[in-house]
């Protein structure tokens, strides 16, 4: 069932040093990226990371309100200072903008002032990921920053490792399975990171096929040995669109459609086998999905076999629906506010549809569906096709994640949006049309040789102009 043991943190003798080590390197991959906005990103993400390992302080109280809500808060301020001119773009997202206003709204209704605070901080975390995504891509005109973004998975990564060298784990369902998660507080953080590990190193340029194969594979092994099998489900398109899309377009174009049938025949015979391995976990997806609708009713209709299916999550689903249903208009239409679950029921809803209904209405749930369509719309116009159906299946892995658990809740899944929307809008923007975009396996520009291809444009400007010929690149050029 859902309700579950807290899980324990690594020891200090072997977390401090892994800690000051996974520093270093994030330093050393920061520094590497000539933005402010890529070093914040950098910076941000390994430093959230590293705050769930020490979840036994971060968790506690200052004045009332979290640590880490404390580090929300100095993200979004140092982030809005970094990136105060990009600011003015969060207009170019209306449902968002939407969005926090009916949480704004809905809180205030509610008299839920601080849980409200709370979580319009966590979007601000989102934006500020967001923007720094955004912006870096824009200045280097690829998703270069992705390779080095890497280092800071790094340390779920390492903190996986020691938890199950030190055997550190967290039992987490009946049958007695165990949770190797790092010394994180909760499977579902950590198995969200690996998802969003796994999207980065899938979206990276200039990275060898082979190494990211192994990262895929590690991340994937990662998710198993978490034992979260919600993750597995969104993992599954997200490592479809790798294989049968994103090795594909790391290729020349007369490659690319021989490589995406053999990588869809790999993706088939895998989908095959996993099927059979995993028969006994996933089981209870099949009862459900047989189910359909008719598994939506009072929760005092359910029998006990029923009350067990996604470990509790059926159950816990309609006695969200039953009590939102029970609501008045206003609270229909706005719901009851920002965390309103912790007192009503004790356990958040795992499905992020449900608990927007009950915590900001119909107007919420709503706008959250159409953020996520807005995105995918977006990402349907991605000038390639490798790209596009790779950022198709990216939007579609987030979104099953969002069914059996809740990444808007977590900062580590707004993380993941951020990244993802911020590199959909990226890529979809004029400003990185294919004309302007470096080819994936193009010389990287160095400040060593920047100054030698300036030098020879201008040889080649003049020399063009003497020749009585328009500069290369000029409209008269091309016409």
């Amino acid at each position: 069932m859902l309700a579950e043991e807290a899980s324990r943190s690594l020891p200090g003798w072997a977390l401090h040093p892994a800690t000051a080590v996974l520093f270093l390197l994030m330093l050393r991959a920061a520094l590497k990226t000539p933005h402010a906005s890529g070093r914040l990103l950098i910076a941000i993400v390994w430093l959230r990371y590293v705050m769930q390992a020490y979840h036994e302080v971060t968790y506690l109280s200052v004045a009332g309100v979290s640590i880490n809500a404390l580090a929300s808060l100095g993200v979004c301020f140092v982030g809005g200072l970094i990136l105060f001119r990009r600011l003015p773009e969060l207009g170019r997202f209306p449902f968002l903008i939407l969005l926090m206003m009916t949480i704004a709204a809905s809180g205030l209704m509610n008299g839920a002032l601080t849980p409200t605070i709370e979580t319009l901080l966590k979007w601000g975390f989102f934006a500020i990921v967001l923007l720094a995504t955004i912006d870096c891509l824009r200045r280097d005109g690829d998703a270069r920053v992705f390779g080095l973004l890497l280092w800071s998975f790094a340390p779920v990564i390492v903190y996986q490792a020691l938890s199950i060298v030190l055997d550190v784990g967290k039992a987490t369902e009946s049958d007695g399975s165990v949770s190797f998660i790092g010394g994180f507080n909760h499977e579902a953080a950590f198995s969200v990171v690996l998802i969003t590990c796994l999207s980065v190193v899938s979206l990276a340029p200039r990275i060898n096929v082979l190494a990211c194969i192994g990262i895929v594979g590690i991340c994937l092994a990662g998710v198993v040995l978490a034992n979260y099998r919600t993750a597995l489900i969104a993992a599954a398109p997200i490592v479809f669109g790798f294989f049968v899309f994103g090795v594909a377009g790391s290729l020349r174009p007369g490659r690319r459609i021989a490589v995406s049938i053999v990588g869809l025949l790999l993706m088939m015979t895998a989908a095959v086998a996993g099927s059979a391995i995993m028969s006994d976990r996933m089981s209870d997806v099949g009862v459900v999905a047989e189910e359909g609708g008719a598994i939506i009713k009072s929760p005092d209709q359910f029998t006990d076999a029923e009350r067990k299916l996604l470990s509790g999550r059926v159950y816990l689903w309609n006695r969200y629906i039953e009590e939102y249903s029970a609501g008045d208009d206003k609270h229909l239409l706005l719901g009851y506010g920002a965390d309103s679950w912790v007192e009503r029921f004790g356990l958040y809803a795992h499905n992020t549809l449900v608990s927007y209904l009950f915590e900001f209405g119909l107007t919420g749930a709503a706008l959250i569906v159409m953020v996520w369509l807005a995105m995918i719309a977006r990402a349907l116009r991605a000038p390639d096709w490798t790209t596009r159906g790779q950022l198709l299946t990216a939007h579609v892995g987030f979104v099953l994640l969002n069914m059996a658990t809740m990444p808007f809740w977590l900062i580590e899944g707004l993380i993941f949006y951020g990244l993802l929307c911020g590199y959909t809008v990226a890529v979809t923007s004029p400003a990185l049309a294919p004309g302007r975009l470096r080819p994936v396996d193009g010389p990287r520009p160095t400040a060593e040789n920047r100054a030698a291809v300036l030098a020879r444009m201008r040889r080649e400007r003049r020399y063009a102009l003497t020749q009585g010929e328009p500069p290369a690149g000029s409209l008269e050029s091309n016409s």
